[in-house]
């Protein structure tokens, strides 16, 4: 950014964070490579294994399994709360099959993290043997309270009014993973914008973002929404936010997270150019959240759907599954849409969300903070 000469600048805040750690799984002398779940602390048990499909059934019987070592698939409800007053000893999950273990991590809030590890589908499959029986299982890895960093430039307008568009994505990648769909390409894309933008300066103000800490739980987004708040609620009135690119064979996405106008003046804007995306009015699991609670708007580009995308969250989300063509379709869209806003006569875009999307909204924002959200929506009746 320096080399198209902006002054780009970091803004810390903290986080417990961890070196991915490595664990082990014994039983009837074979053992097994696993990956904790990140936040999980040292810690060696030992305990009979059975298998629960779907853990919901937790919520079902309990203390049924308690004292057990539970080997699950899937469910539908917060692991956290899943586990409550249930009695067992730990989790192992299981990755989707032909594929490598997916990482995960426990919420910042979590109030209890049992111990928890992630297999590969065909270990599990193994494993499945030794139901009934008991097995040692073993966590090593390292926490602690770090400093992470907002990168922020911020690109003035030549001042047709005092409004602000903001363009983020997250840098950060989840643990073993190189992250190059999610979300290496991303942030290559608001580089392309922020090189674009130096050079054809828009005519109102855009800040570039990019978020650390979204993968332990939007961290970056939401202390850059809590550190900014009285800027950002008076000036802000949209966010581009770029998460998943690169796959040269996919499908290309518009996640918006605003209104229905807002959703058909994105489509139009892209498709005058020649740049079709599918649009969705919905909530997206990414760095738009924490804005939304403040009723600021957001367009999640994204390209999902092909084999980059199939790797993501694990050690094979490696540069060699995306190309060119896959990042350029989603910077052009990104630069596209900016060009646009930035330089309209009238701002084009409302400051609002759809009532649809407020419970939504709420559900996403205590799962992924563990704590009551506050949305702080203008009251129906001003609207």
């Amino acid at each position: 950014m320096k080399a198209f000469g902006l002054n780009p600048l970091l803004e810390e805040f903290t986080l417990k964070s961890f070196d991915a750690g490595e664990a082990e799984i014994v039983c009837g002398g074979k053992k097994w490579e696993a990956f904790p779940l990140g936040l999980c602390s040292d810690t060696q048990i030992y305990g009979e294994l059975v298998y629960l499909e779907n853990l919901d059934v937790l919520m079902h019987k309990l203390g049924a399994y308690e004292g057990k070592i539970v080997l699950y698939f899937h469910s539908s409800k917060l692991i956290s709360e899943l586990v409550e007053n249930s009695g067992i000893k730990a989790l192992i999950g299981i990755s989707a099959p032909n594929k490598n273990a997916s990482a995960r991590s426990y919420r910042q809030n979590a109030p209890e993290l049992l111990p928890q590890v992630m297999v590969r589908y065909d270990q599990a499959e193994e494993l499945m043997q030794y139901l009934g029986q008991e097995i040692s299982f073993k966590i090593d890895q390292n926490l602690e309270e770090r400093i992470a960093h907002n990168i922020v430039v911020d690109i003035p307008g030549s001042g047709i009014d005092r409004y602000l568009t903001l363009l983020g994505g997250h840098y950060d990648s989840v643990a073993r993973s190189h992250g190059s769909c999610d979300n290496a390409a991303g942030s290559i894309c608001l580089l392309k914008a922020a090189e674009f933008f130096s050079r054809h300066r828009p005519k109102r103000d855009l800040r570039i973002v990019w978020f650390s800490g979204e993968e332990l739980g939007l961290l970056g987004s939401t202390a850059y929404m809590e550190a900014h708040k009285d800027e950002l609620i008076n000036r802000l009135r949209l966010i581009i936010n770029i998460d998943l690119a690169g796959d040269p064979i996919g499908r290309n996405v518009l996640m918006v997270l605003g209104s229905k106008e807002l959703m058909g003046y994105a489509g139009g804007c892209l498709r005058e150019e020649g740049i079709y995306f599918q649009e969705h009015l919905n909530i997206y699991s990414s760095d738009c959240m924490p804005f939304a609670a403040y009723e600021i708007p957001s367009i999640n580009i994204a390209r999902m759907g092909g084999k980059a995308l199939y790797h993501i969250h694990t050690e094979d989300d490696r540069a060699q599954y995306c190309n060119q063509a896959g990042i350029d379709m989603v910077a052009n869209a990104g630069i596209t849409l900016l060009s646009r806003v930035l330089n309209a006569e009238i701002y084009p875009v409302n400051k609002e969300i759809d009532d649809s999307l407020r419970d939504k909204i709420e559900k996403y924002l205590y799962n992924s903070r563990l704590q009551k959200p506050e949305l702080h929506w203008r009251e129906s009746y001003r609207k």
